[in-house]
């Protein structure tokens, strides 16, 4: 209905006016907000494909896994494809498939990536192999923790255990680098009835995505109640990463090596020491269960000649709870097994297998 002087129509107009400017527009605000162009100065800043801003400190990408640190959520993981924007304070060290390496603030908007550094680069974000943050030193290539273990009984029974493990790892776009040591003992009413040490070290080289080359690997294992002073086992490899994503590290390596065995103790006439070549094949994975739960397993055999011990494996398997940033509850099992032990001075033969469980606190480096 019209209304003389015109006033109805005024009326629906402002409405409409209301309803088609106003509302959107605060929809459009909470939408497309983002932070101030061109780029951040305190926070590095990237945008899910929800269009969900997050602020925080990227940390690493590799295998399009970008790792970022935030105050509210901790380290985090996202698949590239996942992110629509991503826009840094800090400066970015970004290589790229062709094997250029450009430092500078990153800016990916969709498919356009550019570097703003002493000289402006543009790539494509299928071009990126991998992004690691500030500039880097050597220690920026290291990670590891420290875990303690322990456990004390007393009564009838009066028993210490201890041991520690250390687990180092030194990751570049084209290297890795693994260090691990393990040593534990018992010790019951007096008498000592454990002292194991165990380490292995491996490194490398990638020669694409998935394949690998291992020029040197080197595993050393001590214990005398297997009858085993001293086991050095030295060799070479190649290996294939089956994945590697934001939650799950899965490798398998095998090639030839040559070992070493001094005997603790042998029987009149025996020989101490055994070498052999052998080959030895394992595999490795680690996967993030929950945010705040990883599991951890390893696996090696190695076949050798029988006055050697034959065919011998290690399997450990550790459940790390996050506690803190940088602590973690650890529930950790092993098993080593030797197939033909040395039998010792008395003649006694070593029990085949060895298992052990422990429990321990770690600390993140």
């Amino acid at each position: 209905m019209w209304l003389p002087g015109g006033k109805c129509a005024t009326l629906r107009t402002i409405v409409w006016a209301l309803v088609l400017t106003v509302t959107p527009l605060h929809a459009l605000q909470a939408q497309d907000w983002e932070p101030p162009l061109p780029m951040p100065d305190e926070f590095d800043w990237i945008q899910l494909n929800s269009g969900e801003w997050l602020k925080g400190e990227i940390r690493v990408m590799y295998q399009d896994s970008l790792e970022f640190e935030s105050e509210e959520l901790n380290l985090v993981s996202f698949d590239l494809e996942d992110i629509r924007v991503i826009r840094s304070a800090q400066l970015i060290n970004l290589r790229v498939r062709s094997g250029e390496t450009v430092i500078g603030k990153l800016l990916l908007d969709a498919d356009d990536v550019t570097v703003i550094g002493d000289e402006q680069a543009t790539f494509t974000r299928a071009d990126i192999l991998s992004i690691t943050a500030g500039v880097q030193t050597e220690r920026n290539y290291w990670s590891g923790d420290l875990v303690i273990n322990g456990n004390y009984r007393s009564g009838n029974t009066e028993q210490v255990d201890t041991g520690v493990v250390i687990r180092s790892r030194r990751r570049t776009v084209i290297s890795r680098v693994i260090i691990d040591f393990q040593s534990n003992f018992t010790q019951t009413n007096g008498v000592q009835t454990v002292d194991s040490q165990s380490g292995n070290m491996s490194w490398d080289r990638f020669r694409s995505a998935t394949v690998f080359v291992r020029p040197l690997f080197g595993e050393y294992f001590s214990d005398p109640f297997q009858n085993i002073r001293g086991r050095y086992t030295i060799g070479a490899g190649i290996g294939y990463q089956l994945l590697d994503t934001s939650r799950t590290d899965w490798s398998i390596f095998a090639g030839p090596a040559y070992q070493g065995t001094k005997f603790d103790e042998v029987g009149a006439g025996e020989t101490d020491s055994e070498q052999s070549f052998a080959v030895t094949s394992g595999t490795a994975f680690e996967i993030a269960l929950t945010r705040r739960i990883d599991l951890i397993a390893d696996y090696r055999f190695t076949f050798t000649d029988k006055e050697a011990g034959g065919y011998s494996h290690r399997m450990s398997s550790t459940i790390e709870v996050e506690l803190t940033g940088s602590l973690d509850f650890n529930i950790s099992g092993e098993w080593n097994r030797i197939q033909n032990p040395k039998p010792n001075a008395d003649n006694t033969l070593p029990q085949q297998d060895d298992f052990r469980l422990s429990f321990g606190v770690g600390y993140e480096f």
